[in-house]
């Protein structure tokens, strides 16, 4: 190194030492604050479990839509889940503080926040006046509910996820966020679950094992509870965290200007984070992981009424109930795991539960005692919640690890893993829904056997996928490798790329 160039590394080492002591990196998290960002999904948490777990079933077999119907409402809501992350990921990277500088990232979520209050009683309950119209007309009524719902679902959780990255720069935090963010989505999953199990109990009226246009009430009656709670954890959330009121553009600005052994950060735009291979790699776990929890989430009630039709239809709460209990407990020691095994063998690992799973939902149905069907059942369940618990944990971690220090485009990044795994999952189910031989109220054996196989063979062919592209990046350092050595005369000229970044949103100044 020349006296020139040494003499400009040390002049970056002091401006970064004076700056740190002017402006502390959040490193470590106050306890206070992990518990108010742990429960600021919370409301997504509830209602996406219901969205996912009941929609097929109250649009089946409560409003009497076809199987067909169903699925394209929920395909709608993918997509409009779909677009609204891209959208909502950019435009949260362009703002700058906020509305009335209450901070760029909470604004969002709280235009999130507001829109699945006032969207999501609505999805769940009979069309208001017109539960006697044409079928064509309540689809029309619930898919504008649908698209609130999503659009604000997305502002909620790209904002949410795109804090962890601000919050600390420490990579055991951010792990450590993750956990506890998933640990409350279990929670959240146990909750709605518990209580879906116990109004199904109550209310079981002459049919102990099917679900009727007469349960319509026990749907609203959840709905309205899961708002509630949901209202309250937001709460917490908006007045128990705070967000950094120096300016996004000052942090960053510090932040290119962070020195490592291997030279100065390069500062990333969306269009940088495109050219990367580990971004569509990421991407791909994402997605992966995200289907398998969400198609076997879905098809789980439906699996147990039309396949196990024999089993008290309170099963289609237990069965799920046992399956994020197991994923909690899982989600604890996820720290320790990470550190010592890694992300990429800590995924594989919980892949290889929910490849254990799948085997015994294709062999319950053969079981002829109703005891055994029920342990075979709540062990697949379990396995099942330990393996999905442990990808998803993992694939949120390597989007943390593929954004790194680069927090200015951080909810775009989310916007993209989101969108993609909402339109896979939105078309899979679909797809499944249009090709379903199901007749309302009517189980078969073809019925019994389609679930059967929608439960094993769609997770194992994913599993696969998700193992193969694993082993594509094993030895890659995701994120590590942003750097750019230090050479005589540099400048800090912004590239064209850089000069489009900071033009910034007119929506939210």
């Amino acid at each position: 190194m020349t006296d020139a160039v040494g003499s400009k590394y040390y002049i970056f080492i002091l401006y970064r030492f004076v700056m740190e002591a002017a402006v502390p990196q959040a490193d470590v998290v106050p306890k206070k604050s992990k518990f108010a960002y742990s429960v600021g999904h919370v409301l997504n948490d509830l209602s996406a479990s219901m969205w996912f777990s009941y929609l097929l079933v109250f649009y089946h077999r409560v409003v009497k839509f076809s199987n067909a119907s169903a699925g394209y409402l929920l395909l709608i809501g993918q997509v409009a889940d779909a677009i609204s992350t891209t959208f909502v990921g950019f435009e949260s990277d362009r703002t700058r503080t906020g509305l009335f500088h209450y901070g760029r990232r909470k604004t969002w979520h709280l235009v999130g926040v507001i829109c699945v209050l006032c969207s999501f009683p609505f999805c769940f309950n009979l069309c208001i006046k017109c539960k006697h119209s044409d079928l064509w007309a309540q689809f029309i009524y619930y898919s504008m509910f649908i698209i609130i719902f999503q659009f604000g679902w997305s502002c909620s959780q790209i904002t949410h996820l795109a804090m962890i990255n601000e919050l600390t720069h420490k990579d055991g935090e951010r792990v450590a966020l993750n956990s506890y963010r998933y640990a409350w989505t279990v929670i959240s999953n146990i909750f709605v679950y518990a209580i879906a199990s116990v109004l199904l109990g109550v209310h079981s009226g002459a049919d102990e094992t099917d679900i009727t246009a007469a349960d319509a009430h026990i749907f609203r009656t959840l709905t309205f509870i899961v708002i509630g709670i949901g209202l309250v954890c937001m709460i917490i959330f908006h007045v128990g965290l705070r967000e950094s009121e120096q300016p996004a553009e000052e942090t960053e600005h510090r932040l290119q200007l962070s020195l490592t052994s291997s030279g100065r950060l390069k500062r990333m735009t969306w269009k940088t984070f495109l050219r990367e291979k580990e971004f569509y790699q990421c991407a791909f776990i994402w997605m992966c992981a995200r289907v398998i929890l969400n198609v076997t989430q879905v098809f789980l009630p439906l699996y147990i009424i039309d396949s196990i039709s024999t089993l008290n239809r309170a099963f289609v709460a237990i069965a799920p109930l046992c399956s994020y209990v197991s994923g909690l407990l899982a989600s604890f020691p996820m720290r320790a795991i990470n550190k010592r095994l890694g992300r990429k063998s800590t995924i594989v690992l919980g892949l290889s539960f929910t490849l254990a799973s799948t085997a015994l939902f294709w062999f319950i149905i053969d079981l002829k005692d109703d005891l055994w069907m029920k342990i075979g059942l709540i062990a697949a369940c379990v396995l099942l919640g330990i393996g999905t618990s442990t990808t998803n944990i993992c694939s949120f971690s390597l989007t943390s690890d593929l954004i790194g220090l680069n927090t200015e485009c951080g909810a775009f990044v989310y916007g993209i893993m989101s969108f993609a795994d909402k339109l896979a999952n939105g078309i899979v189910i679909a797809v499944i829904q249009q090709f379903n031989p199901c007749i309302l109220l009517a189980s078969t054996t073809t019925c019994a056997s389609y679930y059967r196989y929608i439960l094993t063979f769609i997770p194992i062919g994913v599993a696969v996928l998700t193992i193969l592209m694993t082993l594509t990046m094993w030895k890659t350092n995701v994120g590590g490798n942003r750097h750019e050595a230090i050479v005589e005369g540099q400048t800090d000229v912004q590239t064209s790329d850089e000069n489009e970044y900071n033009e910034r949103s007119p929506l939210i100044a």
